[in-house]
């Protein structure tokens, strides 16, 4: 992965801190980027799960729908039975979405 800010690598030395940081701060620094770069890795994993449930659950969601009209076969009180059961599915699939945003 290619990195948006170029950081230093390796030892901090007065050379690879901005010029008139002590030694301490630009160790401080490369402490605080690191932990910036982290905590932007783990958000982003987060995104991506949260998008491939809500994608997962949405493929579901069709599939159970087209089923239930195939079932069903129009028939409303077994439509209705089964929609139930598809309607609870989706509410599962939404919910684990939302679980994923903390």
């Amino acid at each position: 992965m290619s990195e948006l800010i170029p950081r230093p690598s390796g030892k901090i030395t007065p050379f690879s801190a901005p010029e008139g940081f002590s030694r301490s701060e630009g160790k401080s620094l490369q402490r605080r980027q690191n932990a910036e770069v982290a905590n932007g890795l783990v958000t982003a994993a987060r995104v991506q799960a949260a998008g491939y449930v809500a994608a997962t659950g949405m493929h579901l969601t069709g599939m159970l729908s087209r089923e239930v009209q195939f079932q069903s076969d129009g028939d409303p009180r077994t439509s209705e039975r089964l929609n139930y059961i598809a309607d609870s599915f989706a509410e599962y699939a939404a919910w684990e979405v939302r679980r994923l945003q903390r």
